[in-house]
């Protein structure tokens, strides 16, 4: 997907504060010059400088966090990194700033484990509004127009889901096979997406939201290519 990216303009804004995303993902380049963006929610399309985003980085950890201005506003890096470049990681966010347990307003699973060990931890204050579900432009693969191929996502996604308003456990999109222990996608997951929320990447590559809300999104660069490589079949 190098190079490839999604695009989409949110013109209804939802809730800020509470949103659940899951996604497949293979991370072909585990080492890299820099961060491999997964989604980005900004308005720097617009001259602002406000974004909320979820990416690899060039140490291969998990990152989101939420930027304003001129900083950081929060931040979860994991310990843990994503190195096997020939497996599929299932991650699931939560976010829920108005959570009166800071520990639990970003929640991160991998392959249906909540991590524990992180080592960057920064929380939102309580009742913070992530710049996803705003009215900004919502990209997958990069993190703006303008970024170019140094911040675009280098390897495979699958069964991207976003919901709104919505905090789904990875049980939903995922579960345990119970012959072989692995963590195995659920195809057809039951999830209420709210207004800007979308399912996409089910069986193709195509830009069409499968999500039943008609969230389509559009190509910003490259070409999208459809591989059997997927969570089913490595």
């Amino acid at each position: 997907m190098s190079s490839t990216y999604l695009k989409r303009d949110i013109s209804a804004t939802g809730n800020q504060k509470k949103w659940t995303f899951s996604a497949w993902i293979k991370n072909t380049e585990p080492t890299a010059s820099g961060d491999r963006f997964i989604f980005s929610a900004n308005n720097e399309h617009s001259g602002g400088g406000n974004y909320s985003s979820l990416m690899i980085t060039a140490t291969a950890a998990l990152r989101y966090y939420d930027y304003s201005g001129g900083g950081t506003d929060n931040e979860l890096v994991t310990s843990r990194l994503l190195r096997d470049p020939s497996g599929w990681y299932h991650i699931v966010v939560h976010y829920d700033s108005a959570n009166s347990t800071a520990n639990d307003r970003i929640k991160f699973y991998i392959n249906g484990v909540q991590e524990t060990s992180f080592s960057t931890r920064s929380n939102p204050s309580q009742n913070y509004n992530s710049y996803v579900e705003n009215n900004y432009r919502f990209f997958i693969g990069t993190q703006t127009d303008s970024t170019g191929s140094a911040s675009d996502f280098d390897g495979i996604m699958s069964h991207l889901h976003f919901a709104n308003d919505q905090l789904y456990a990875p049980t939903v999109f995922g579960s345990t096979d119970s012959a072989t222990g692995e963590w195995n996608i659920n195809v057809n997951p039951s999830v209420t997406y709210g207004t800007n929320g979308f399912f996409m990447f089910k069986d193709d590559n195509s830009l069409n939201d499968d999500s039943g809300q008609g969230n389509n999104f559009t190509l910003g660069a490259g070409t999208l290519t459809k591989t059997e490589d997927n969570p089913s079949n490595v």
